[in-house]
């Protein structure tokens, strides 16, 4: 009887540990929010292994700047920002926040892409923005996608691959 308990309360506690992808904070600074980013560079291999202590320490830091007004400052307001390591060839990725929460988009192969734009859409709408600025976020996900993080993983751009470059003979 005592085992089950203690497996209950032990599955109850890793229930909730393990939602960690989008997590509530107190309070969500820009400095408590490049914990969590570094964490998430760290499992994804952006961040090379013997760099992992350099940015644990502070020694190195990542950039999260806000995509429409390159807000970097002060509290974090609801929105989306992207954040990315300040050095060269270095994947870009978003993070979406939304009240002391937040979601990355991790836009490192073809997959967080769709899973991006889909999480994008949902904010956007919640937010209400208007088309225009959704079409501004989308086309800024896909463009990020293609120019940056796709070289840093073929080495190659697509627009340098053979493919379609001109809209002529389209419909």
């Amino acid at each position: 009887m005592k085992i089950k308990r203690k497996i209950i309360k032990y599955l109850v506690a890793l229930l909730i540990y393990s939602n960690s992808n989008s997590q509530d904070l107190n309070t969500l600074t820009f400095d408590s929010l490049k914990t969590h980013l570094i964490t998430f560079l760290i499992k994804n291999n952006d961040i090379r292994e013997f760099e992992i202590d350099d940015y644990k320490s502070g020694r190195r830091q990542i950039d999260v700047i806000g995509i429409q007004n390159d807000y970097h400052k002060g509290d974090l307001k609801n929105g989306i920002y992207s954040f990315y390591q300040t050095r060269n060839h270095s994947r870009v990725h978003f993070v979406i926040i939304e009240n002391n929460n937040y979601t990355i988009l991790n836009l490192s192969n073809r997959d967080g892409l769709n899973l991006g734009i889909i999480a994008l859409l949902n904010f956007c709408e919640r937010s209400k923005y208007c088309e225009i600025i959704i079409n501004d976020y989308i086309s800024r996900l896909i463009r990020v996608y293609f120019k940056n993080n796709l070289i840093v993983n073929t080495g190659n751009e697509l627009n340098s691959l053979n493919c379609i470059k001109t809209k002529e003979g389209l419909p």
